[in-house]
């Protein structure tokens, strides 16, 4: 079940259109046969269950908001990153932007691998290893950072005394941990 804040029906049906659209895309981009390509859908298909190794299927996982604001706590996502002003500030905060209605999460993910570097740092300064997030529980994170609704319930009450006294409350200063590779 889908989870949000946007608005209900609009946002359910303007996601499963995406998700219609990006599954026939991704077949029709990655399926490459001749006499198949007539359809893409009934190709992606066919070639799926014959297992023929040229059809690549795109999966988007199904999120939830709530579990989101639970994650973004519980993975440590806070002690950097405030969201309606509960939270670090070393990196930006994720307030949902108003009238937001779509959910990318490949922008997401690519916003997060533009600050993965000062995120490991900061992880390993911090906590003394890497966070790891698979894909599922990145929907999720992603479905709360985009749900103003679910940031709007979400309180210093959410966040463990533990996690409060790692917050970091001072922007992050690139260079003070370790070296850039990239420099």
């Amino acid at each position: 079940m889908l989870r949000n804040g946007f608005g209900g029906k609009t946002l359910k049906r303007s996601l499963l259109l995406g998700v219609v659209l990006l599954a026939g895309v991704a077949a029709a981009a990655f399926y490459t046969g001749a006499a198949e390509k007539r359809s893409s859908t009934a190709s992606a298909a066919k070639a799926l269950a014959s297992g023929d190794g040229r059809t690549v299927v795109v999966a988007i996982p199904v999120i939830d908001a709530d579990r989101g604001s639970r994650l973004f706590v519980t993975k440590g996502c806070v002690i950097c990153h405030a969201v309606n002003g509960v939270g670090g500030k070393a990196g930006p905060a994720l307030d949902a932007a108003d009238g937001k209605a779509v959910i990318d999460i490949f922008d997401f993910a690519a916003r997060m691998w533009a600050g993965s570097f000062a995120m490991i740092e900061l992880q390993g300064m911090e906590l003394g290893y890497q966070l790891e997030i698979n894909g599922q529980e990145l929907g999720h994170i992603a479905g709360f950072v985009y749900d103003k609704q679910a940031q709007k319930r979400f309180t210093e009450a959410d966040v463990p005394d533990l996690i409060k006294d790692m917050i970091i409350r001072e922007p992050y200063e690139p260079g003070k941990g370790l070296d850039d590779p990239r420099q």
